[in-house]
């Protein structure tokens, strides 16, 4: 008999930038790392004989909430990826809203009717991953295993398992926690999704309505290059860059974001603004996020600002995300991909 513990990753860029990972690799955001301390404390009286992760930075992250204090081994197995999503990777959930809505909602509705030029079909992201947790299973028989993975495959995983006559499970919480029991060849569901560990005030879903189902949704935007008619609102919004995006609810502009490509590994943030009828509904993450996918699409590896702006929630936006003078790292690096023991 063998004892896993599903875990979904932490709070990551995609989440809040409301933009679909998939295999982009996203990094964890500062209340990610919040939940990353939740979950640790949770499995501190836990005993935990192995611990495995995807290869992305997301789940690698958030292992470290239990392998570096029990000082146990990461196993990273690309088989625990999330599905990779062809041409809909890194695409902003805003574009896919206006663009392509019937697909959309069968995403998070309807998962095995879903495909797009290039993705993986529901059989093959469920079966990559129920091979490799098979063996990781009869490898630990006896013991006790963690496997940090990702929403919509573990989703699909537990449909298959448990609940096959059901379109459309539900979603977890970043860090939420399923158990299983392995024995003989089959799997018995202990219980499913458990986030009792998230305060409130650091809940993502908490802050978010898409996932509710009905006419529950989200601000989500997507992004356009500037057009003549758009000279007024980039002058109210006192925006202007090498590189210039505004953000688009449906039809209507909220805001902009510029930016400069710097020489060698810089980009340099020039400006951010939303406009006043769209503020206080947390879209500055979103305009960042444009920045973010725009300054690692050319290679870069730092977000940088020349100096801090004058508007305290932008203010307060670049500090969470540690976007200086010296920089934001837009490439994970080895010390950002363990578990951050600062946050303790």
């Amino acid at each position: 008999m063998t004892t896993i513990y599903l875990i979904r990753h932490a709070e990551a860029e995609g989440n809040v930038f409301r933009r679909l990972q998939g295999h982009y690799n996203a990094m964890i955001t500062p209340n990610g790392r919040k939940q990353i301390a939740a979950l640790q404390r949770r499995f501190e009286d836990v005993p935990i004989d192995a611990v495995y992760a995807s290869d992305l930075s997301r789940t690698c992250c958030t292992a470290g909430a239990i392998h570096i204090p029990k000082n146990l081994p990461l196993n990273k197995d690309r088989r625990f990826r999330e599905l990779y999503c062809g041409c809909w990777e890194n695409l902003p959930f805003g574009w896919l809203d206006r663009s392509d809505p019937e697909r959309n909602r069968a995403f998070t509705r309807r998962p095995r009717d879903w495909h797009v030029e290039g993705s993986e079909r529901f059989a093959d992201y469920t079966g990559r991953f129920l091979e490799a947790m098979g063996e990781a299973a009869r490898r630990h028989d006896g013991q006790t295993v963690a496997i940090f993975s990702h929403g919509m495959v573990m989703r699909g995983v537990l449909q298959t398992l448990f609940f096959p006559d059901k379109d459309n499970l539900g979603h977890s919480e970043n860090t939420a926690v399923t158990k299983l029991i392995y024995e003989n060849g089959k799997y018995t569901l202990e219980y499913l999704n458990d986030d009792s560990h998230i305060p409130h005030e650091i809940s993502t879903l908490g802050r978010q309505e898409w996932w509710r189902g009905g006419d529950h949704r989200d601000f989500n935007m997507w992004y356009r290059d500037p057009a003549p008619e758009d000279t007024d609102l980039l002058r109210e919004l006192n925006v202007k860059g090498q590189i210039v995006r505004i953000s688009m609810i449906i039809d209507r502009p909220t805001g902009a974001v510029a930016l400069e490509l710097l020489p060698g590994e810089r980009a340099l943030l020039q400006g951010l603004a939303i406009l006043p009828a769209y503020r206080d509904r947390e879209l500055s993450e979103q305009l960042l996020g444009e920045a973010v996918s725009l300054a690692r699409a050319a290679g870069k590896r730092l977000l940088t600002v020349e100096r801090l702006p004058d508007d305290p929630a932008v203010r307060r936006l670049l500090a969470d995300y540690g976007i200086s003078v010296r920089g934001m790292p837009l490439v994970p690096a080895a010390d950002l991909i363990e578990y951050d023991r600062r946050t303790e």
